[in-house]
């Protein structure tokens, strides 16, 4: 069961990635910018963060580490099984760090979520789900 989820978890994160690249109306941008990004700490850290449509840039970096982790864990997962990594305590170290690295990655982005949720006061769990969003001003 373990390595289904794991596996399945590595192709969500591979369709997600390719339907980011389908053309398709307006598009919400997913390559994060280092100058976006110190921008907009700045503005976070003086009180006016602006929103966005889609992910701030802080959250895209977020959503870039956790699917690189998926990612990273699937292969760890699947070569501990091979016959030349089997047994071997450098790449079932890796996949359990990585496996920590992405739940303390989880919470940090739902503690960043309910944080940005009360500034903006807005539902973004909701919007996380429906894929509606308040029109930014």
């Amino acid at each position: 069961m373990h390595r289904l989820v794991g596996y399945a978890a590595v192709a969500v994160v591979l369709i997600r990635l390719t339907w980011s690249v389908v053309p398709r109306g307006q598009r919400v941008r997913l390559r994060p910018s280092i100058s976006d990004t110190l921008l907009y700490v700045r503005r976070l850290l003086s009180g006016s963060a602006p929103r966005s449509r889609g992910h701030n840039p802080l959250g895209l970096w977020m959503v870039w580490l956790m699917w690189l982790l998926v990612v990273a864990l699937g292969v760890t997962g699947w070569m501990s099984r091979l016959d030349m990594f089997w047994g071997d305590e450098i790449v079932e170290d890796a996949h359990a760090l990585l496996a920590d690295m992405l739940m303390v990655a989880a919470v940090v982005h739902v503690l960043a979520v309910c944080a940005m949720s009360l500034i903006w006061k807005e539902n973004l769990p909701a919007a996380m789900v429906t894929g509606i969003k308040r029109a930014v001003e």
